[in-house]
């Protein structure tokens, strides 16, 4: 079965739309790389170690806020770099992966054996780099932070959240669906 209202302008805005997916996160590191290089403060933003609060004891357990480090080294650019870098990554291979499914639109023919192994792919992606991301984030933000602290080190706190188990899980489906497609095109064609 061939999909025949699928143009070229349809094929490239798409396309293009994909490719602006890492555009957007290269911007970003790109952004922080001019910050770095003119000696701009660098603000991070997460939760914060006690050491940085005013004593108060009106607060218990974790606060959140933005630290603005003043006169920021090298390497606490390069800790605040982190996540966004593994963002780029992310955003390049989930964009690399629906191109190649998209690609599948511009010939007529979306529900190939490789289409569904694209998906799954991605799922796997987005469930593993969505996880992943919020230990790198802390990382980063721990790292900034180092420095500033009297006594080193703190462990920090990760928020999980379920949106990439959620969306990894939409895309399984999707990758699913198109498995039956190949394995339903496959079962007619034998027919006839």
């Amino acid at each position: 079965m061939q999909v025949k209202r699928w143009s070229k302008v349809d094929q490239t805005f798409l396309e293009g739309l994909l490719w602006a997916l890492p555009g957007v996160a290269l911007l970003q590191v790109l952004l922080h790389l001019v910050r770095a290089v003119r000696g701009d403060a660098l603000e991070v933003s997460g939760y914060l170690p006690e050491e940085l609060l005013a004593p108060t004891g009106l607060v218990t357990g974790p606060l959140s806020g933005t630290v603005v480090v003043t006169d920021p080294t090298a390497t606490q650019y390069g800790w605040a770099a982190v996540p966004m870098v593994l963002l780029l990554v992310l955003a390049a291979v989930v964009a690399l992966l629906l191109l190649g499914v998209a690609r599948g639109l511009r010939t007529g023919d979306p529900f190939t054996v490789a289409s569904a192994r694209r998906l799954t792919t991605l799922a796997v992606v987005l469930v593993v780099g969505g996880t992943l991301l919020p230990f790198f984030q802390d990382i980063g933000h721990q790292g900034v932070l180092d420095p500033l602290l009297p006594d080193g080190p703190r462990s920090g706190v990760i928020d999980l959240e379920l949106w990439p188990l959620v969306t990894g899980m939409l895309v399984f489906f999707l990758a699913e669906v198109f498995s039956r497609g190949v394995r339903l095109r496959e079962d007619v064609e034998g027919l006839v």
